[in-house]
């Protein structure tokens, strides 16, 4: 059967015109299930007042824990026949809540909470999963014992999942893991528009697709990951983040109208867990890809038309920013010093160019009238086809072009540019 993708792009009205959830006067129970080798899995849980629908949501929070968010669902969502669950997975493990740690947790384990909740409630399981807890979960999912998916699991939400085994160092390719092409699921998969994630968003599609899942896409605009637990949330993301039921409802309602089909599961696949997230001391290293920059011929926030050929001969920095993501903000200035201190005489030979993703001209310039202090050259990826064509999959993410116009440095994440060693580094291209 072909596959269904559909694209659903909703704003902020749509959740003003959903239906208003009442708040639940009971207070959420706990219960503790035992899986193998005695491992006591503890859940906060909330039955429908009524007890009539047939539908359970498992909700298996992120490598940042349980959120409000998370917990609100319990009070909404019984109140319209929707029984909650929400595992404490890695405290019922005593691990602290990192990734590392989340990816440890065995296929075998999430398999057997899966039965027992349907064993224990005969109802039919969706499940919701955020950020890098979405690994465990297609796992389990993708090693399921028997080669048919069980019926009574009828849908994955996915909330922007990171599915890569990596953020692949600058210019290369990202590759999803294992368990991303051996899934088939009917998935519902969230993901909000102000991040790299979204704009790669067909890496992680082709990869669910692979083995036969269905997936809806629904993007959440002018928000960043995270958005309903950040600590520098917006008000606008505030505001959002009261409406999370309204969100999960409505992922929920499109699982359960989505006519069910008997799913074939991937063979030989092993569930083995990869722990993906190795830290290591983040610096301008020497570029792994093609020394060839991919094209960038964009307008300039001054109305101007730029290409990299304008500016031949010299060591240019070539930084993809957004004005949202805090680590680009806070590099800025350094990044104006380095400039500065780097063009002192009369030759301009280094020169930063800042690739903007998306934002509108009006938003840019109110930024930098207001929160930073930058006169270097602003560029405008209107349509995100340059953060593309530049493989970008983490914000900042900064290239060095030498005289000769080859890539020789990259880096992804923010860093002190007036650091003496990246300092080093580029005064030795400009002396070539």
């Amino acid at each position: 059967m072909p596959i269904t993708t559909h694209y659903c792009r909703l704003i902020y009205l749509f959740y003003v015109l959903c239906l208003v959830f009442p708040v639940s006067a009971i207070a959420a129970q706990t219960h503790t299930i035992q899986i193998n080798n005695n491992q006591e899995i503890e859940f906060s849980y909330q039955q429908p007042i009524q007890n009539t629908g047939d539908t359970l949501l498992l909700v298996i929070p992120s490598e940042y824990g349980i959120q409000k968010a998370e917990t609100n669902l319990l009070e909404a969502l019984p109140m319209q026949n929707i029984e909650v669950w929400i595992c404490d997975l890695l405290e019922s493990y005593f691990l602290p809540n990192t990734v590392s740690n989340l990816e440890k947790i065995s296929a075998n384990d999430i398999q057997q909470i899966i039965k027992k909740l349907h064993k224990k409630t005969n109802k039919k399981i969706i499940i919701l999963t955020t950020g890098r807890g979405s690994i465990p979960v297609l796992r389990a999912l993708a090693s399921w014992p028997s080669q048919i998916s069980p019926p009574y699991l009828t849908g994955l939400i996915l909330m922007h999942p990171k599915l890569f085994t990596k953020t692949p160092s600058p210019g290369l390719v990202a590759e999803v893991m294992p368990s991303v092409k051996k899934t088939n699921q009917l998935i519902y998969f969230i993901q909000p528009n102000q991040s790299p994630f979204w704009w790669n968003r067909n890496i992680s599609l082709s990869g669910l697709q692979q083995s036969g899942s269905d997936v809806f896409i629904h993007s959440l605009k002018n928000i960043r990951n995270r958005y309903y637990f950040r600590a520098d949330a917006t008000n606008y993301e505030q505001q959002l983040a009261t409406q999370f039921p309204h969100l999960i409802y409505n992922a929920i309602n499109q699982i359960k109208h989505y006519p069910s089909k008997q799913r074939i599961l991937a063979k030989n696949y092993n569930a083995k867990p990869i722990v993906t997230t190795v830290k290591s001391h983040r610096t301008l290293s020497k570029y792994k890809g093609s020394p060839i920059p991919p094209n960038l011929s964009l307008q300039s926030l001054d109305d101007k038309s730029y290409k990299l050929q304008n500016d031949a001969g010299k060591v240019l920095l070539v930084n993809f920013w957004a004005s949202w993501c805090p680590p680009c903000v806070h590099e800025m200035p350094s990044m104006q010093a380095l400039e500065n201190k780097l063009n002192k005489s009369s030759d301009k030979v280094f020169k930063i160019i800042a690739v903007n993703m998306a934002e509108d001209k009006k938003s840019i310039q109110q930024f930098i009238q207001t929160k930073v202090a930058i006169d270097f050259e602003i560029l405008l990826d209107t349509d995100g086809a340059a953060l593309k064509q530049w493989r970008i999959f983490a914000f900042p993410t900064s290239f060095i072009i030498d005289k000769k116009g080859k890539i020789r440095y990259a880096i992804y994440g923010a860093i002190d540019w007036l650091n003496t060693d990246v300092i080093h580094k580029i005064q030795s291209l400009i002396n070539e």
